[in-house]
């Protein structure tokens, strides 16, 4: 008998989109890395590398779990998704206009597509390893598996 054990990882995906939503609609966002030490970081939150590999690693995160997400979709689906994605980082830096102390920037949107590209890439280059050397999709990557 087959069992389905990712038969919710919808969940993971519309879980961490939902956080990273509302992170990018804080005023400090660092401060969900780490509470109250990461609301006064030591180093400087607003320089170009600190908001680059923000947004970078939130987005390829969300590019991942995406793509883990809609693995048993077809590629056509999967592309509306991306779509989706792709019009989600303009629109979270269209909210931060009305977020005090945050501002909307063309850089942070092309941080966010660069991000979801890499999880996209990360997703596929894990499936093909796992494939290649030991000829199946890793379990946490399959979705049916043997009760």
């Amino acid at each position: 008998m087959k069992k389905n054990i990712f038969k919710y990882r919808w969940v993971w995906m519309w879980s961490y989109l939902g956080l990273l939503t509302y992170e990018l609609c804080l005023k400090n966002p660092w401060v969900v890395f780490g509470g109250a030490v990461a609301s006064n970081p030591p180093w400087d939150t607003s320089s170009a590398p600190a908001s680059a590999f923000l947004h970078i690693s939130s987005f390829s995160l969300l590019g991942f779990l995406a793509m883990f997400a809609s693995q048993d979709k077809p590629e056509r689906t999967q592309i509306r998704y991306s779509l989706w994605f792709l019009s989600y980082s303009g629109l979270t830096e269209l909210i931060q206009s009305f977020v005090p102390n945050r501002w909307p920037s063309g850089e942070d949107v092309i941080f966010n597509v660069l991000g979801l590209i890499v999880g996209v890439i990360m997703f596929r280059k894990v499936s093909q390893y796992y494939q290649k050397n030991f000829g199946q999709i890793p379990i946490f990557l399959e979705n049916p598996i043997e009760a």
